[in-house]
């Protein structure tokens, strides 16, 4: 097999976490596309820590009194061996004198091939194993061991690697100096930049925000000087079904792409906003240009927000909000569920999307909605069980005393009984003690905010703070 080089015409800026330029890189790549055969999706696959193991690794170290320290693997993918027969053709510029038809055959799983992330996997699963690690089952990506009597954590996202020890930094240390007896690795001390996330950790409280991004997205879309909105959605928008030009077209799916990974990572408050406009991707039009441009204003007003996750005794409390919109969807007619699940004092994990049935009733609906958190949150709670965490029986926050009633007690079964099977999953974990379905007035439901766009400043200040979206300190 020849794979041809992939070469790009300028060096990849990579900053740090105030958005200044940290340094250049360069790298010698080859086009996996061009491979001669196509290989099975399961000889390729290579995980990577979830985003939400990330938010709980932080708020676990923050509630311990722990820090988290950050290290990386220099070409990672370099330190995995290849064992199959592959070619690449010579760099171009650096083609070997009198040889410029010769090809390359490769040792090393240089970046580009499509195997190469899961050879650099299995070679760093195997290595941190045999250091004592236990792999999780909920994140493939996440590792734990019990070392002189103290919980040690390891979470590795491709080429970055977060550690933190009950033991103290001295201990967390001592992790990243034995993964450096086998790769080469660059220490980085405290984490402070990751994955776009800016990480402060102080003595009471870790903070995590994406300020340096958001700038960037401004910054692009010219909304730097844009005047501040204190909603990201206007209900009364006036309707205009224009398409817009391939220019602006190009520019909507850009900054709908940005919004969207602000919103996955740093910002549930806009989590809703962002679905709505991703769903129009393919046609976009005038109005929903607009509403971009809200949210862009919206957001340059609240530059500061940030998630904060404090210190506490255990055990760790799993509490989740949830809300569901009745039939919102105009064309599928299908609700929309939002949940957010703290951990921590701050949300470590939230989701706002369409149900995947058409439902007959707002409780039928919200009955579904709770069964989406409670499977969500018995996730979480396991993840914590396996790093040996004491936690209390979660919490699910649901303001529909019908959705409520059926999944402790199953009373209105019989209005039930279209809804899949696997929906009633919820009734049997209230059964057996494993989670707790409590009541929440509806004006004090922060994931009110994950499915409707509706709400005036002052409401919207006030559920985005129960949310865990803190503005200015």
């Amino acid at each position: 097999m020849v794979c041809t080089p992939f070469q790009k015409g300028r060096h990849k800026v990579k900053r740090d976490e105030n958005g200044d330029i940290a340094k250049y890189k360069a790298r010698w790549c080859v086009d996996g596309s061009r491979e001669g055969f196509t290989r099975l999706p399961e000889t390729k696959y290579s995980p990577v820590a979830e985003l939400s193991t990330i938010r709980i690794v932080f708020a676990v170290a923050a509630a311990n009194g722990q820090k988290v320290l950050q290290a990386d693997f220099p070409n990672a993918y370099l330190n995995a061996e290849i064992q199959e027969e592959v070619h690449v053709c010579q760099p171009r510029g650096l083609e070997v004198e009198d040889k410029q038809s010769h090809v390359c055959l490769l040792q090393k799983a240089l970046y580009g091939t499509s195997i190469s992330g899961r050879l650099w996997r299995e070679k760093i699963t195997t290595v941190v194993r045999g250091l004592g690690y236990q792999q999780s089952k909920i994140d493939r990506c996440l590792f734990y061991r019990t070392k002189q009597g103290f919980k040690e954590i390891l979470t590795i996202y491709v080429d970055d690697v977060l550690v933190t020890s009950s033991g103290g930094t001295e201990y967390a240390e001592m992790q990243l100096r034995e993964l450096s007896e086998t790769f080469s690795i660059k220490m980085l001390g405290v984490a402070t930049h990751i994955l776009g996330m800016r990480v402060s950790q102080g003595a009471g409280a870790t903070t995590v925000d994406q300020c340096a991004y958001l700038e960037d997205i401004l910054e692009e879309a010219d909304f730097l000087d844009a005047k501040p909105r204190s909603t990201p959605w206007d209900a009364h928008l006036t309707c205009n079904e224009e398409p817009l030009d391939s220019a602006q077209t190009q520019l909507y799916r850009r900054s709908v792409g940005q919004l969207m990974y602000l919103s996955t990572v740093t910002r549930p408050d806009i989590a809703f906003v962002v679905g709505r406009l991703a769903s129009g991707v393919s046609k976009p039009t005038k109005e929903l240009w607009e509403r971009v441009k809200r949210v862009l204003r919206y957001v340059n007003g609240s530059r500061d927000a940030h998630i904060k996750y404090t210190g506490c005794r255990e055990p760790l409390a799993v509490e989740t909000h949830v809300d569901t919109s009745y039939a919102s969807d105009p064309v599928r007619r299908r609700s929309i569920t939002g949940y957010v699940i703290h951990l921590g004092g701050g949300p470590v994990m939230w989701r706002s999307h369409l149900q995947s049935t058409v439902v007959d009733s707002p409780n039928a609906a919200e009955y579904v909605g709770v069964y989406e958190a409670a499977v969500a949150s018995m996730g979480i709670k396991n993840l914590l069980e396996e790093l040996g965490i004491n936690t209390s029986t979660p919490q699910i926050y649901e303001d529909n005393d019908g959705a409520r009633r059926l999944a402790t007690s199953g009373m209105g079964q019989k209005r039930a009984r279209h809804l899949d099977i696997k929906h009633h999953f919820v009734q049997d974990l209230c059964r057996d003690g494993k989670v707790e379905v409590v009541r929440l007035p509806g004006e004090d439901q922060p994931a009110d905010l994950l499915t409707k766009g509706s709400h005036t400043s002052k409401v919207h200040a006030y559920l985005r703070e129960k949310l865990g979206v803190m503005i200015g300190t």
